[in-house]
């Protein structure tokens, strides 16, 4: 079983019900692609997500191609300064990679590196758990890797993820 995984119990989670609303947040479209991508591009160090703009517009446009799931659009958020989409949590029903782990699975969490460090990671989390918890959902998953920083890992941790399978 692979170790990267991790796990939000949202029906063991009695914590308050998060605020959905945010001044930084908003529904994600097809329309935010381009401005995905450009998030997507600055928000990983360079090598480890994408190279190019070219390679970013790839990635979000086989996002929203399902290639790596039913993108679940009610579970999806972007997290915008101004008018400018900045981030991004991109949730789909279930993992393609993990036939055994059920529920939503993010396949993606990111903010560009100069909105970082301001709660927008955590406000696209809490949405995002939030939202799959009131549609019934018992679990939100991730996995953890080379692009994955300290202060993600602490994040996850604070909101109670854990790893997978659970001992």
């Amino acid at each position: 079983m692979p170790s990267d995984l991790l796990q939000l119990r949202l029906d063991q989670n009695r914590s308050q019900p998060q605020q959905l609303q945010s001044p930084y947040l908003t529904p994600i479209t097809p329309d935010h692609a381009p401005e995905l991508a450009i998030a997507y591009l600055g928000a990983y160090p360079p090598g480890v997500a994408a190279n190019t703009l070219a390679e970013a517009n790839e990635e979000i446009r086989a996002t929203f191609a399902n290639d790596y799931g039913i993108l679940q659009s009610s579970w999806t958020f972007a997290t915008v300064a101004g008018t400018q989409v900045v981030g991004a949590i991109l949730v789909v029903e279930q993992s393609i990679w993990d036939a055994e782990l059920a529920g939503p699975f993010v396949i993606d969490l990111f903010v560009d590196r100069s909105y970082q460090g301001q709660g927008r990671g955590r406000a696209l989390l809490l949405a995002a758990s939030e939202t799959c918890r009131r549609a019934g959902e018992r679990s939100l998953s991730l996995r953890v890797g080379e692009g994955t920083s300290p202060r993600a890992y602490r994040l996850y941790h604070d909101l109670g993820f854990r790893r997978w399978p659970h001992e």
